[in-house]
């Protein structure tokens, strides 16, 4: 009976022992399978990873285009007719200033001073009528289109170098370099109105023909309803900067520089043929660059031998700031203009588009 009893307990003892092993490996395997495939992170990594899959693509994926785009903006194939801005009269009247070039014979030591001279001849005086204006409509953006671009015609018949190129190329020039101009010629304008206290501190001041035309920015309104179905203030949303204190900034920078007539001529010069060269490439470039190298020699003799200043790496310094904090402008421009482009701002197409391109 005892022998029996010993028996069963060895048997009982082995059979626990045999279960006690396959716990063991069993409880092994739990291990291994809860370290690698079974803790809760991986399995809700799978499980969202697996809810992703099978979640169809949105529209702007699938289309590949924005939801703002898509929903607020018309299709890409979307045709509508639009007023024809024709701007051919601009182009004529430019070039025929081109062809008639000076009215005078004028001798000066070399191009860059001839240039500042031109300046200040095309600049008006401030002695002249005034004119205050408080809206900006279609009437008045067509004489500052007209303005502006005979102004510069003007201003490069001063410009002897210019003045041996072909027709074509001249022309092609002007088209890509008279809205830069206005950008500078119009900041130095007010700031030098500024400085003589001729305007205040929210005044902007231009000349328009014989008329000196003076603004207040705060009351000022600027009518688009002629061309768009936005307001001008709906427009500004489409700007991340302040285009008023970047404009104040300017203003103050060249308030602070204090350019002479031979150092905005070669600001001008730098800014207008460096955009021009960039936009066009080729054969044009090569001409700009060739501007740009002539009127920098010029500017050195003016330095050395007019202003007897053989140190003038800060007044470079300060008008090259001037000059790039301007062509960050355009650049936000041509962005603001794709913008424009996308969302179908305008309702009127220019006879005449690369007049208005930022590229």
């Amino acid at each position: 009976m005892v022998e029996m009893l010993e028996v069963v307990k060895y048997v009982e003892k082995r059979v626990m022992e045999g279960i006690s092993e396959r716990s063991r490996a069993e409880h092994v395997q739990r291990f291994s399978d809860f370290q690698y495939d079974r803790d809760v992170h991986h399995a809700e990594k799978s499980t969202a990873v697996a809810v992703y899959q099978n979640i169809p693509p949105s529209m702007s994926t699938f289309l590949g285009r924005p939801n703002l785009i898509i929903y607020s903006a018309p299709p890409s194939d979307f045709s509508k007719s639009k007023a024809l801005m024709d701007v051919q009269f601009l182009i004529d009247k430019a070039q025929d200033i081109l062809k008639t070039g000076l009215e005078t014979p004028l001798y000066m030591p070399n191009s860059l001073e001839k240039l500042a001279m031109g300046l200040d001849r095309i600049r008006g005086r401030s002695d002249q009528s005034t004119k205050i204006i408080t809206k900006v409509g279609k009437e008045e953006i067509f004489a500052f289109l007209e303005d502006d671009m005979s102004k510069v015609a003007k201003w490069l018949t001063y410009f002897d170098e210019f003045q041996l190129l072909s027709d074509t190329m001249q022309i092609d020039i002007l088209k890509g370099l008279w809205s830069v101009f206005g950008r500078l010629e119009r900041l130095a304008t007010t700031a030098i109105a500024r400085q003589q206290n001729l305007c205040g501190e929210n005044e902007l001041m231009t000349y328009i023909g014989k008329d000196v035309v003076m603004c207040d920015r705060k009351n000022l309104e600027i009518d688009l309803s002629w061309c768009s179905k936005y307001t001008f203030e709906q427009l500004k949303l489409f700007d991340s900067h302040d285009s008023d204190k970047q404009l104040d900034m300017l203003i103050q920078m060249v308030l602070d520089l204090k350019p002479t007539d031979v150092e905005l001529a070669y600001m001008l010069c730098q800014l207008c043929f460096h955009q021009v060269g960039k936009k066009y490439q080729g054969a044009i470039q090569e001409v700009t660059d060739r501007f740009q190298e002539v009127l920098s020699n010029h500017l050195h003799d003016y330095y050395v031998n007019t202003m007897r200043q053989s140190k003038y790496a800060n007044r470079i310094a300060s008008m090259m700031k001037i000059n790039n904090t301007i062509q960050q402008c355009i650049y936000r421009d041509k962005v603001k203009s794709e913008l424009f482009r996308v969302f179908d701002v305008f309702h009127v197409k220019c006879s005449h588009p690369e007049l208005f391109s930022h590229n």
